[in-house]
């Protein structure tokens, strides 16, 4: 694919830092070993670079910026820069219907995928790619089939789980949703970046709850 020389490092870079913090970093949850070792069977995907979608901006990517500069300021230095790297080729996407009770999401919360069904390095078992958000937004309740992994890379926010209590997550939290969990994620002062990954049924989206 055109570019696929620049964007490769990148997108290699940003699966192998991905694993290597789930991997080595202390679990999320007692349940998270059996994930974990799913991860481990299937990243790093190694198929050719493929034509990813062209790159799409939404207003949320207005806080692009502001989260790959702090984010720069923490721990995850190696993937920000993965991230910074990818950026001016990222297709961003929202997907939802319009929420009852939240207007204005579409332009506050952004997706993109950098390895699976559509992206740079394709596979049809896992998912992995980026959640982007607007401080002060709450993403409302939601699950989905995929049991799905988050690591926290830039921006401390509010996530809760299930029947859980709400608990702040910082750069380099690990944040683990198996299937069909609700949980719902809130920023503060800060933009969200987040990379996340799905296994499992991944062909299914996601869907507002309530």
């Amino acid at each position: 694919m055109a570019g696929s020389g620049p964007l490769e490092p990148h997108v290699d870079a940003f699966q192998r830092l991905f694993l290597e913090a789930v991997s080595t970093r202390p679990p999320p949850d007692a349940g998270f070993a059996a994930e974990r070792a799913v991860l481990a069977r299937l990243l790093p995907v190694t198929a050719p670079m493929a034509e990813a979608p062209p790159p799409r901006a939404l207003p949320a990517g207005d806080h692009l910026d502001r989260a790959i500069a702090q984010g720069r300021a923490g721990g995850e230095g190696g993937l920000i820069e993965a991230v910074a790297g990818l950026a001016p080729a990222l297709h961003w996407t929202y997907g939802y219907p319009d929420h009852p009770r939240f207007a204005g999401l579409a332009d506050r919360i952004a997706f993109c995928e950098v390895v699976g069904l559509r992206a740079f390095r394709r596979s049809e078992q896992v998912r992995l790619g980026l959640t982007l958000m607007a401080p002060g937004t709450i993403y409302p309740a939601h699950a989905h089939p995929a049991v799905e992994t988050y690591l926290v890379i830039s921006g401390t926010a509010l996530w809760q789980a299930g029947q859980g209590a709400a608990a702040l997550r910082p750069p380099g939290a690990i944040v683990w949703h198996p299937g069909e969990v609700s949980h719902v994620m809130t920023t503060l002062s800060e933009p969200l970046l987040a990379v996340w990954s799905w296994t499992g049924d991944i062909l299914t989206g996601p869907r507002y709850l309530g």
